[in-house]
């Protein structure tokens, strides 16, 4: 093999190594936002949340031009768009993934999704970002049930027809650059601690999701695993 071969070899082994590490280090980045770890700017919103006391109820929606149409009517109030959202979450882990994504796609900001010529959204999600957050809810659905009713004394069970969400605090503000910003922290039935959810509205007054990690960190094993030894 000549010079410009035995290069050529390095130079593709270097760059090998460059995308395995940066793909380790996005791993790496994702698994934080599993275990509730917060960016800076999301702590600094935390923060400013005042407590409350508000309950969301509605009903499971399957179908996506309903779920559209519901959500449009809702998007200008921050825990309607909380609540829509869990609902496609709802959706992605224990209904159809397809339609669960397409409906994520509507109320996550479009900084962070992938375009998708197959979508009525013409997005899809990330696989190495909001995606991945999707795919470990998906693997134990209890998470998302436990939004709606599910505990661990009930068996993570909930009402598809009866949704209760609980609001625990509310902030709303903007950016440094004018844009409105918010945080909704919303009660686990499975968790000690509240979840943050953050958002922003656009120029159509619908508040979009940017960022939901700690939607999909752990919830408790359920009272009948504990004993089942």
């Amino acid at each position: 093999m000549g010079l410009l071969g035995r290069i050529g070899r390095r130079i593709g082994r270097e760059v090998g190594r460059e995308l395995e590490e940066g793909i380790k280090r996005e791993i790496t980045k994702i698994e934080d936002r599993i275990e509730g770890k917060l960016e800076k700017w999301e702590k600094d919103l935390v923060k400013k949340v005042t407590s409350v006391n508000k309950h969301i109820k509605g009903k499971i929606i399957t179908d996506f031009n309903e779920f559209k149409t519901d959500w449009e009517k809702n998007a200008g109030d921050q825990s309607q768009s909380v609540f829509y959202f869990a609902i496609a979450c709802y959706n992605y882990c224990l209904v159809d993934k397809t339609i669960g994504e397409h409906m994520a796609t509507l109320i996550l900001a479009k900084t962070f999704l992938l375009k998708s010529g197959s979508s009525p959204t013409k997005f899809k999600v990330n696989p190495k970002g909001d995606g991945y957050l999707l795919g470990h809810m998906r693997e134990s659905p209890r998470i998302i049930k436990s939004y709606f009713g599910g505990t661990p004394d009930n068996n993570y069970e909930m009402d598809p027809e009866n949704l209760d969400m609980h609001v625990v605090g509310i902030y709303e503000g903007k950016t440094n650059r004018g844009i409105p910003e918010g945080c909704i922290k919303i009660q686990s039935g499975g968790k000690d601690h509240d979840t943050p959810m953050f958002l922003r509205r656009n120029n159509k007054g619908q508040w979009k999701m940017f960022g939901f990690s700690s939607l999909a960190t752990g919830v408790k094993t359920t009272t009948e695993e504990i004993g089942d030894f």
